[in-house]
């Protein structure tokens, strides 16, 4: 057998002949199925065989597919000239076109077709908005997966990037309103809508066929019509599956080994429980460990003739790794056993909910509700920077929200339809090894949005950017494939978040990607400034804003944000209180609880360790935001008016707060004087005319203190009782005892009581 052919680093696939495997050959191109060893996945090497009119065209085209990405288009990974001949590289798409898929076929149940059609006619959809890229043989280019038990997916797998003297042909197509009618109406007239209703597979291709190719950029309006006129003629409700002979058959499963094999090479090792396939992951089985008995995903590792020996390499340091303490947000690897030329891997079965399972259920979150997912993400993928593991790749399907419920229970069943910030508590785990449905492209990789990295500007493959673009599959800004999303909150908070998803990933293409810590700090700040209502209040639908009477302004909860680094502990999973101390059992499937309790310290837990600031350069969307013109009308915006009076009264008192304060610590104020008796008035008997001044009061204290000055010549003063009383008594018994007082006296009157006085006498005792 010879050895398998390399271009550039991308290896090209050989069947078990030798030969290698081509997917598309004809006068325009020659397409072959290659194995990428840098990302370690699959993809299509496209060669055009015929010579550029235009480099500069070709360029253009493929670097707009490459900025402008979307989850049902094969991602253009990379594009170039080689010896003459162009060529452009695209993700894998692990099914078979749509040609020769309903070429094989009689009939189909009506319900499929209208499926497939309605799929490919979105697929169609978002390849004319981003220019003429609709190959000129639409059912060709196009690939058919299925993705569960009654869905399908189409998917864009070939584009059209060169110039070429087929475009005077396309200038002169029929149609489209007509071919759009004639398809709607043979779906119609043959019973479609009926579940159990079988259509003739010719009639059906060629009516999609030529509608397919009269589609183009000045059509997208009535495409998109044709669309929802296609999904109203769906069944409300589908039973059972896809039967067998009409299920599309993936494009690695004829490459890898079968059944039987890999479970004759566990047979000591792990029991095989299930041979039956999910479509979501349709090279996996299920089983146990022998030794163990814990529940496990078996899957083989492809051989080194349709991948590379460094899958062997990263699922054996994955296998190391994850068993560590410091790796629990890892997925374990639980075994890695080699037998018979037959490599396969036993991963522990996640217990919890995956982010594609919710997105199936929710179609979209809350913006509150994707800050949790992302800053738990956030630790789970500091393990893996730290891990070095060559993980490139993370879709929906290999992040799991663990609850501590097996994913049978039915509390987990009744968690999917719950808010995350009512959920009592969860972790978040990832996949860091390489899988069969990840290589193949199956699921819906976020980086699909992102434009490709340039080498060495980037540390990690996870930065800010890519969590942008996550989180718009979260929001639903960009809704993973066959799910009809509207983005919940407020129209201007979904403008705002929407400006800085879109600002992180452009950063990407600027070879400037952020650090995830400050993404989060500015994803932060955006919540915090649209005052999050409480969780436990009433929602309407389709939107956070609670459900109030028209005569009540509701007073929203204003929370702030830490400017410390985002960091998450293993040991404090989300959705916990901290304030709690006993723990809480999901008893009703995460519904709201009494209006005493709340539902969650929500507040605490988001805006603990908010984040670092935001560098300089990056904008503020808070304020932008808030200087932007209003977007809602007026009578939905909520405004809290307060009265004139309220303000008048809240000032005043606040004044007179502060005056106290003033004068308490100067000294002046009422409280802080003393009351004081009043002194005694003595009058001389032989100055009548003057008694009459001489009745002032004079201030006694009770306790006078001790003199500082003194005259030599007056006695002691004679303290008197309060309140003061006027003495007529002789004037020897009026001197007072206490020092450091003087007598408010008239002049003279001090030196005739003095001249009165006989020398050395003691002082006369006071009257009684």
């Amino acid at each position: 057998m010879p050895e398998p052919s390399l271009f550039r680093h991308y290896q090209i696939v050989q069947d078990a002949d030798g030969n290698n495997v081509e997917l598309v050959r004809n006068s325009e191109q020659v397409a072959v199925l290659a194995f990428d060893l840098d990302r370690l996945e699959y993809v299509h090497c496209h060669v055009l065989l015929e010579p550029l009119q235009s480099r500069a065209a070709f360029e253009e085209s493929c670097k707009l597919l490459q900025k402008r990405g979307h989850p049902a288009l094969a991602r253009l990974i990379e594009f170039g000239e080689d010896e003459g001949n162009p060529f452009y590289i695209t993700s894998n798409v692990d099914g078979e076109a749509l040609r020769p898929y309903l070429a094989r076929l009689q009939d189909i149940p009506g319900w499929l077709a209208i499926m497939i059609a309605t799929r490919a006619m979105e697929t169609a959809v978002a390849l004319c908005e981003r220019g003429e890229f609709l190959s000129e043989s639409p059912l060709d280019g196009l690939r058919i997966v299925q993705t569960a038990q009654q869905a399908v997916q189409v998917l864009a797998a070939d584009y059209h990037v060169i110039e070429s003297d087929a475009e005077k042909k396309r200038a002169l197509k029929t149609s489209f309103e007509k071919q759009a009618k004639f398809l709607r109406t043979f779906l119609v007239e043959q019973g479609g809508t009926l579940p159990d209703h079988a259509l003739a597979v010719a009639d059906f291709a060629e009516l999609l066929g030529a509608c397919l190719s009269s589609a183009g950029v000045g059509v997208i309006a009535a495409m998109r019509e044709l669309r929802t006129s296609l999904q109203k003629l769906a069944p409300a409700q589908l039973s059972g599956e896809i039967p067998t002979a009409q299920k599309p058959r993936a494009l690695l499963a004829p490459l890898l080994a079968g059944y039987q094999d890999v479970a004759r090479g566990l047979v000591n090792l792990v029991r095989i429980q299930s041979q039956r396939l999910d479509m979501a992951n349709p090279y996996s089985m299920r089983g146990t460990l022998t030794k163990t008995g814990r529940s496990v995903l078996i899957e083989q590792v492809p051989p080194a003739r349709i991948s590379h020996a460094r899958v062997k390499e990263a699922d054996d340091a994955a296998f190391k790794i994850t068993k560590q303490r410091d790796n629990s947000s890892l997925i374990t690897l639980a075994l890695v056993n080699e037998s018979e030329d037959i490599t396969c891997l036993a991963e522990e079965n996640a217990e919890g909910i995956s982010l594609a399972e919710l997105m199936r259920e929710r179609h979209c979150l809350e913006v509150q509700e994707a800050y949790l997912v992302l800053a738990g993400l956030d630790t789970a993928l500091t393990q893996l920077d730290k891990s070095t593991l060559p993980a490139t790749k993370l879709r929906l399907e290999d992040i799991f929200l663990l609850t501590g419920f097996a994913r049978e229970d039915s509390r987990s069943t009744k968690l999917l339809v719950s808010k995350l910030n009512e959920w009592p508590a969860f972790n978040i785990i990832v996949r860091a090894h390489p899988t069969l449905a990840s290589m193949s492209g199956r699921g819906t990789d976020p980086a699909v949005l992102l434009p490709p990295a340039r080498e060495g500007n980037s540390t990690t493959a996870w930065h800010g950017g890519w969590l942008a673009a996550l989180c718009k599959f979260l929001l639903g800004f960009e809704p993973p494939l066959g799910i009809q999303a509207e983005p919940m909150g407020g129209a201007r908070e979904r403008e705002t978040v929407a400006r800085l998803l879109d600002d992180e990933i452009a950063k990407v293409a600027e070879a400037k990607p952020a650090q995830r810590s400050d993404f989060l700090a500015r994803y932060a700040r955006i919540i915090q400034h649209y005052d999050l209502a409480k969780p436990g209040e009433p929602v309407r639908a389709g939107g956070t804003e609670p459900a109030v009477s028209p005569g009540l302004k509701p007073r929203l909860q204003t929370v702030t944000v830490s400017k410390a680094p985002l960091k998450r502990e293993v040991s404090a999973p989300l959705g916990i209180d901290s304030s709690r101390t006993s723990p809480v059992a999901l008893t009703s499937g995460g519904a709201a609880r009494g209006g005493d309790e709340p539902t969650i310290g929500f507040a605490e837990l988001l805006f603990r360790n908010g984040g670092e600031p935001s560098p300089p350069e990056a904008p503020d969307w808070a304020l932008a935001a808030a200087s932007a013109p209003p977007t809602l009308p007026a009578h939905l915006i909520v405004r809290e008016d307060v009265p004139i009076w309220l303000k008048a009264a809240v000032f005043l008192s606040g004044s007179m707060v502060i005056g106290a304060m003033c004068a308490h610590l100067s000294g002046s104020a009422l409280w802080q004087k003393k009351h004081t008796p009043a002194p005694v008035e003595a009058t001389a008997p032989s100055q009548p005319s003057t008694a009459a001044a001489a009745a002032k009061p004079v201030p006694v204290p009770a306790a006078a203190p001790k003199a500082t000055a003194v005259e030599p010549d007056v006695p002691k003063a004679i303290p008197v009782p309060t309140p003061p009383v006027e003495v007529s008594a002789p004037p020897e018994s009026r001197v007072p005892r206490g020092s450091g007082v003087s007598l408010s006296l008239p002049p003279g009157a001090t030196n005739q009581l003095r001249d009165q006085l006989p020398a050395g006498s003691p002082p006369a005792p006071p009257p009684r």
